[in-house]
């Protein structure tokens, strides 16, 4: 496999205050990455600034043997798609309409509507099973049928990597599985690289490739998944004791926060 991604020596520093510092992470083409760590850690900065949002203070970001920073927005947004937070279902759009704009870094400010946007559209819309929606507004849509629809959006946009920011927070356990399953599909079925923000540990080890855990905005930890499941790397990560199981159904180990830690504290 070769590298799609690679975050050189990357620091973030706003008002004084440091929020991502030397940060060095590869992801190959196909590759399927998790960024975990506390609150503050700095995984939302680091997403934000592979998409441009926020500037960096020094390193380099190389996608595709391309400097970002070369790159125009546009023309960014032609190879990372971006799925932020929950919050798809605000936006007063039509469905149809939303996932349309998803096109801009496709277009000209004269071009029309193409055969070639057309056929990203459905093939977004069949992905993601969001036929069903199109002609409802943003605003209707439950909290899992907003995810589904921004997936959709992203999709659409036909970026070889797509970044998203802890993408089932606030959704119900069904949705959850429903957007983990379709994030699954789309990397090893459609071949589209992901980096996904998470604040669930057990989803992240036994569902993605690679971890990269960050504390108080460095790497603590970069690696395969599963190797992370050990007392002293989830101790230093969050500073809490765990326990650990076997799933029922897959036999995957699981780590459960332990009680008796904070017990000890008191």
């Amino acid at each position: 496999m070769t590298v799609l991604l690679d975050v050189r020596a990357l620091s973030v520093n706003i008002a004084n205050k440091v929020l991502l510092s030397t940060i060095n992470v590869q992801l190959q083409h196909g590759d399927y990455l998790c960024v975990l760590g506390p609150n503050g850690a700095g995984k939302s900065t680091l997403l934000k600034a592979l998409m441009g949002i926020i500037n960096s203070n020094s390193g380099e970001i190389i996608l595709n043997k391309t400097s970002l920073s070369s790159l125009s927005q546009k023309k960014r947004a032609r190879k990372i798609s971006y799925v932020p937070q929950a919050y798809g279902h605000q936006l007063d759009f039509s469905v149809l309409d939303f996932i349309k704009m998803a096109r801009y870094a496709h277009h000209s400010v004269f071009s029309d509507w193409s055969r070639d946007d057309q056929n990203a559209l459905e093939h977004a819309l069949s992905i993601t099973n969001t036929e069903d929606f199109i002609h409802r507004q943003m605003t209707t849509l439950s909290g899992g049928e907003s995810q589904r629809v921004m997936i959709a959006a992203a999709v659409c946009q036909q970026a070889p990597l797509l970044l998203l920011d802890e993408p089932t927070s606030f959704l119900d356990p069904h949705h959850q599985v429903e957007v983990h399953h379709l994030i699954q599909t789309l990397n090893q079925q459609h071949g589209i690289s992901i980096i996904e923000v998470s604040h669930d540990l057990n989803h992240a080890t036994q569902h993605s490739k690679h971890i990269l855990a960050l504390k108080h905005g460095k790497v603590l930890w970069n690696g395969p998944s599963s190797d992370l499941l050990q007392s002293e790397h989830l101790k230093e990560l969050y500073d809490q004791q765990f326990v650990f199981t076997t799933h029922p159904q897959t036999g995957a180990t699981i780590a459960l926060p332990s009680e008796t830690s904070l017990g000890n504290k008191s």
